[in-house]
């Protein structure tokens, strides 16, 4: 048995996760990024989603860090499947938009469709009726293990799948860094049981590897997904040995 608080836990974690590299998306496209972080200072629309998602704290541990990383990265990916130019920017807005209010309603079920319906709610009047269906496409669309639609829409594929290759990232080093234990804490979920189950959880993480939608994704979302896999091994060995 594990007689390791939590925030113990979490500290390891960060600790183990200190000495593992950064994923190399980050190095690699540090102009999009950077365009994508001006986004996130200058549009009054994502400021507005980033408030809402600040307003309503955690969601079965998926609050506002969470949803910040996946716009952000979401709105990079787009740059870095469509360039540098006006298309570009209006849909990294849109990418970042979708990316904050994703997980607005994590903690109900089916999370995906009533989350859509929010943002269609509460930005409705605040764009055009094309951005705002490109976003509740995009947020109906973020789940992995089931299908997903495709039309005939460039722009709609491009920012849905922009928007679930940006969260799927999370499911590399920050899975084991943060959310973890987010959620742990927010469903007082004790370590054992985190540890017990181990095997199962790695096994959604490895599946989550092959699902990559987005060019962009295909080439960086495995490095998350082994780097954050280095750092669960890493975690479950201490765990064994701790016990």
């Amino acid at each position: 048995m594990v007689s390791m608080s939590l925030q113990q836990l979490r500290e390891k974690t960060r600790e183990i996760a200190g000495g593992i590299a950064a994923p190399i998306f980050y190095a690699d496209k540090a102009d999009e990024i950077a365009r994508s972080e001006n986004i996130a200072s200058h549009s009054s629309l994502a400021g507005f989603s980033r408030d809402i998602i600040k307003g309503k704290g955690g969601a079965a541990g998926h609050g506002y860090g969470h949803a910040h990383s996946v716009a952000s990265d979401a709105a990079a990916i787009v740059y870095c499947e469509a360039g540098f130019n006006g298309r570009s920017d209006r849909l990294a807005e849109n990418g970042m938009i979708a990316g904050y209010l994703h997980d607005i309603m994590r903690d109900e079920s089916d999370h995906p469709r009533k989350g859509a319906q929010y943002a269609a709610n509460r930005l409705k009047g605040l764009m055009s009726d094309y951005d705002l269906e490109m976003i509740v496409f995009a947020i109906k669309n973020h789940e992995a293990f089931r299908e997903f639609d495709v039309v005939p829409n460039a722009d709609y594929m491009l920012l849905s799948n922009a928007l679930y290759d940006a969260d799927k990232f999370r499911w590399g080093p920050d899975n084991f860094v943060y959310t973890l234990w987010d959620m742990a804490e927010s469903m007082n979920i004790n370590p054992d049981f985190i540890i017990k189950n181990y095997d199962r959880a790695i096994e959604g993480i490895v599946r989550v590897r092959e699902t990559f939608r987005t060019a962009t994704g295909k080439r960086y979302g495995p490095d998350f997904i082994d780097k954050g896999l280095e750092i669960g091994r890493a975690l479950y060995k201490f765990c064994t040995m701790y016990a």
